[in-house]
């Protein structure tokens, strides 16, 4: 946060375009694109994503986040793939939000709001993809971490996602969000690190706020209607969120030996005890979403299960202590509200956030940073991450031994006549065997290859479109996802949400059509193993193209 400074999201230049003759701007004084650069090189690196490094996918999903014309530029809701396994067509997203608020976040880089989230989304992933290589494992379902552009001048990135990057079709959906807010100012961390401030003798708070059961009122009539079609997965996904941040505070507390240090000086390195039981109910409950405001609340209403974590955020009496060392600070904040967190203020740099959770600049014995703030992004990263990893959500399943098959297409809702663009760039690799091959049955009789095909559907209908991609070692894998074009007379297809094709189903797709059917039947009817040299025949034979 310190070296990307002011990131007004729509002020910087082309996206993707660093040239300063474009628009860009040096990155002390709006470091937006540059930032954006900073956390891609983040997840393709091996000291953060490991061995699974190759196979994270990169995407830029570009929009006017006040329509055409209000900014100079476009804004990106960016995201980064690993595809699952056995399961790809099931998804879940982490993301925070990279922009900061035009006007009030001058000469600093956000941190509490929201440099922290997007470094809980890298560290998320990196602790995942380090899990899977110990275990020799594979995520089951595919994962997402993204970047909610825009969100600072109305949620602008995460509803754009919402509303134009998940299929309508069965496969693609997604079955968590979990949106990375400002972190850091909340439990277990005490106000400027001491216990003597008018805030009282107790801690920052927590705000989990998920996807409510009861109290519906920021989401209105449609949002309580998806929700409630959705509402075994919503109940479960509440208790399973609400297991896993016992467990966290358990497993901290074990190793924190149940305290944490006040690291301001007035307190004489006094310890207060933390992560007990007691203290979830009072600190960390897991919440209906009353609040709103920030980027779980777009996929929330879809039906989608969610939550956001946020630390502190308004003057009220939950969350504006007034500091009595050094003094009160300015309330000053955004849209005239006052609060003291920083966020959305002047102030908001690693200084501030240091001092409000530790009453130091953070340079302390426990080396660069407070005690108190790593351990309050530490307690969220911990139960966010064991959610994602159980099984019902991205989980882990055996290392595959050929490639992940995995595509998506744009747009979601196409019209007849529409281009439609379909990237495989996200399927896997897995044995390293030098690349794949893509082969491609759009579902209404046509044929293609390569990794980013384009098709044209001329008749509205749910077209089951089909990947199979193909190792150099010659294995297969395969996956399909419904393409709704138009406005179908029927429902979506009654298929297999997770989406990956069967040995028939893959030997359909790459085995060529001959000229002149001669006994198709027998040949159908093989098993994979004899069907490469009876397709290898038919080539000899018919001189017909190998995809």
């Amino acid at each position: 946060s310190s070296n990307f400074l002011m990131r007004y999201s729509g002020f910087d230049g082309p996206p993707g375009d660093l040239n300063p003759q474009d628009g860009n701007l040096p990155q002390q004084v709006n470091g937006w694109q540059e930032f954006y650069q900073y956390w891609g090189q983040q997840m393709v690196s091996p000291s953060v994503t490991g061995a699974f490094a190759p196979f994270v996918r990169e995407d830029h999903h570009l929009f006017w986040s006040l329509g055409q014309g209000a900014t100079p530029y476009q804004s990106d809701a960016a995201t980064v793939t690993i595809p699952g396994s056995t399961c790809p067509g099931q998804v879940a997203l982490v993301a925070g939000h990279p922009d900061s608020t035009p006007g009030l976040n001058t000469g600093n880089g956000s941190t509490y709001d929201d440099t922290s989230g997007v470094v809980m989304g890298i560290g998320e992933l990196s602790a995942l993809t380090k899990w899977w290589t110990l275990t020799n494992s594979w995520p089951t379902r595919t994962i997402k971490v993204g970047l909610f552009d825009a969100e600072e001048t109305g949620l602008n990135g995460s509803a754009f996602y919402a509303s134009n990057l998940i299929p309508a079709g069965p496969q693609g959906k997604y079955i968590l969000v979990a949106n990375m807010d400002q972190n850091g100012l909340e439990y277990p961390a005490f106000p400027a690190g001491t216990t003597q401030t008018t805030f009282g003798p107790h801690p920052w708070y927590t705000n989990i706020n998920a996807s409510p059961l009861t109290d519906f009122s920021i989401y209105g009539a449609s949002g309580k209607a998806n929700i409630e079609a959705n509402i075994t997965a919503v109940t479960h996904f509440r208790q399973a969120l609400a297991q896993e941040v016992g467990n966290a505070f358990a497993a901290l507390g074990a190793k924190y030996n149940f305290s944490l240090p006040l690291e301001n000086p007035i307190e004489g390195g006094k310890t207060v005890p933390a992560y007990r039981t007691a203290d979830i109910a009072a600190f960390s409950p897991v919440q209906d979403d009353t609040l709103g405001r920030t980027d779980q609340v777009p996929f929330i209403a879809l039906g989608i299960p969610g939550f956001g974590v946020v630390g502190a955020y308004d003057s009220n009496n939950q969350d504006n202590p007034t500091a009595t060392m050094p003094g009160p600070l300015t309330p000053l904040g955004a849209s005239g509200i006052p609060q003291i967190a920083g966020y959305d203020t002047p102030r908001d740099n690693i200084v501030h956030y240091n001092l409000m959770t530790s009453g130091t600049t953070g340079g302390g014995p426990g080396g660069v940073g407070s005690v108190a703030v790593k351990r309050a992004i530490e307690l969220p990263m911990t139960w966010t991450t064991n959610l994602l990893a159980r099984p019902e959500y991205v989980g882990h399943s055996a290392r595959p031994q050929g490639p992940v098959a995995y595509f998506e297409s744009l747009p979601t809702a196409p019209k007849p006549g529409d281009t439609v663009s379909f990237n495989a760039g996200s399927a896997a690799d897995v044995a390293r065997t030098g690349g794949l091959s893509y082969t491609w049955d759009f579902g209404d009789g046509s044929k293609g290859t390569g990794v980013t095909p384009t098709h044209a559907y001329t008749a509205p209908g749910w077209h089951d479109a089909k990947l199979v991609v193909t190792d150099g070692a010659g294995r297969h894998a395969g996956y399909r996802a419904a393409v709704k074009v138009g406005s179908p007379s029927g429902s979506a297809p009654n298929a297999d949400a997770c989406g990956v094709l069967t040995a028939k189903e893959v030997a359909a797709v790459i085995t060529p059509a001959p000229n002149v059917p001669e006994a198709p039947v027998p040949v159908l009817l093989l098993g994979l193993g004899a069907l490469v040299p009876a397709v290898r025949r038919l080539h000899r034979a018919r001189g017909l193209r190998r995809h």
